[in-house]
């Protein structure tokens, strides 16, 4: 039977429609029977509050799976069965990120009034493809990424870690290989109850080129240096809640005198 332990690292707050998922996901547990557990880090280093959090998760043997979550995402239960059901070390789900691409939407917009009426595509449609997602389309710039489907899964060189399943094979790998090295003088009172490594700082790209992000440099860990497969699900719907400017103009907006 699956224990789960649910990561999640803060600046201290939490969106009030992911409290309203997070709850809706732990009575869907309880309602199944499996057991859980809860864990938050509040930190101004992301990469140290996610290292810490897997290393707790290292440290704590009675926990089969960590679901990694972030706190402005919101989502139905089901998503997290999904994942689970797959049965696979590692596991993901896809989300946009927290941007709106205005000029890209109204290009799509623009594409859609070209057509019949009973042609164009629904408003809901032109927003979802308007959006950047968290998926990595290549693992090296240039090179084509195996396309490789399997049951609504599909297996991708990255993923950001919002909503991310991992079984403990995954941390356990990493550090028996090297690709998560041990941080000397972590392992104390600051940080209790983990085994302290490495998993998220950031790493180079071919050459030095780039650095890569702190969940593209864990997904890099697991598919480099332990030959490890990354499975998103590419029908999930989550979203991602964030703050909108909104620049005002009136002089604009409002409609010219009769």
């Amino acid at each position: 039977m699956a224990t789960l332990l649910i990561l999640m690292p803060t600046s201290g707050q939490i969106h009030t429609p992911a409290v309203m998922s997070l709850i809706g996901l732990t009575q869907a547990l309880r309602g199944r029977g499996i057991p859980f557990a809860m864990k938050t880090y509040e930190w101004s280093d992301l990469v140290i509050s996610r290292n810490y959090l897997m290393s707790y998760f290292l440290a704590q043997k009675n926990f089969t799976h960590a679901l990694l979550l972030d706190s402005d995402m919101s989502y139905a239960p089901q998503l997290f069965f999904d994942l689970l059901a797959f049965d696979a070390d590692f596991t993901c789900a896809a989300y946009p990120q927290r941007q709106m691409r205005w000029q890209t939407f109204r290009t799509l917009v623009e594409r859609e009034a070209a057509k019949p009426e009973a042609e164009r595509a629904t408003t809901d449609k032109l927003l979802a493809e308007s959006l950047r997602y968290n998926v990595a389309e290549t693992y090296e710039a240039g090179e084509p990424w195996p396309y490789e489907v399997r049951n609504g899964f599909r297996k991708i060189p990255g993923a950001g870690t919002g909503f991310m399943l991992i079984r403990r094979a995954v941390p356990e790998l990493m550090v028996e290989r090297a690709a998560a090295l041990p941080v000397p003088g972590f392992n104390g009172p600051g940080y209790p109850g983990a085994d302290f490594h490495d998993f998220f700082s950031h790493l180079r790209g071919r050459d030095g080129a780039i650095m890569h992000g702190e969940d593209t440099s864990f997904c890099r860990r697991w598919i480099a240096g332990c030959d490890g497969e990354i499975w998103c699900h590419e029908t999930a719907k989550i979203t991602h809640h964030g703050e909108l400017a909104y620049m005002g103009d009136y002089s604009l907006a409002k409609k010219p005198q009769a």
